[in-house]
């Protein structure tokens, strides 16, 4: 239950620092526009950040401080984006050019992004919600057979075909709800 509740957090900080990587990306951005270098503008960009991506960027700033290459850094930050944001820099400070521009440009891809993603997921709800109704019915069935029809249901757990049938029914159930959940992955 442990490692359950700590896989869903760790997907829903996953999740808010991709919420926010536009963000950090901006402030970056207008920190280098005013002259400052990444590794200058690193802290005082988590400080004007919300949680949990003020904490990533404090740790990629530890890390740029220690001898880190801020792409290397960057990267650390995760999410969905941090990787891009990561390459971009790095290519950006091997070749040159206006970081400033290319961090607000990656802003805005990003914020295009999370709409089409929030997008997908909207349209994708009611299969979503279908599917979870859908694969709970024979479950409810079957309990609802046990309160009416006591008898029908001990002939149904207590035969090998009823087993049988029940096995196949929970099968086909998971592989629906399986390939339901895998169609509306764009959404997620």
């Amino acid at each position: 239950m442990r490692r359950l509740t700590a896989g869903l957090a760790a997907r829903r900080r996953h999740r808010a620092i991709s919420d926010q990587l536009h963000l950090m990306a901006s402030e970056l951005a207008a920190h280098v526009r005013a002259g400052r270098t990444l590794a200058q503008a690193l802290p005082d960009v988590a400080a004007d950040l919300p949680e949990p991506i003020r904490s990533a960027v404090r740790t990629a700033d530890a890390a740029v401080r220690l001898g880190a290459a801020p792409s290397e850094a960057l990267a650390s930050i995760g999410g969905d984006g941090g990787d891009i944001l990561a390459v971009a820099v790095g290519a950006q400070l091997r070749a040159g050019g206006d970081l400033a521009a290319l961090l607000d440009g990656l802003a805005e891809a990003l914020v295009e992004r999370e709409a089409q993603r929030r997008t997908a997921a909207m349209l994708t709800a009611q299969a979503r919600a279908t599917a979870r109704m859908v694969s709970a019915m024979p479950l409810v069935a079957v309990g609802a057979l046990a309160l009416i029809d006591r008898a029908a249901f001990a002939a149904l757990v207590g035969s090998s075909v009823g087993l049988a049938a029940l096995a196949v029914s929970a099968g086909l159930t998971g592989f629906g709800l399986a390939v339901v959940r895998r169609l509306a992955a764009v959404a997620g």
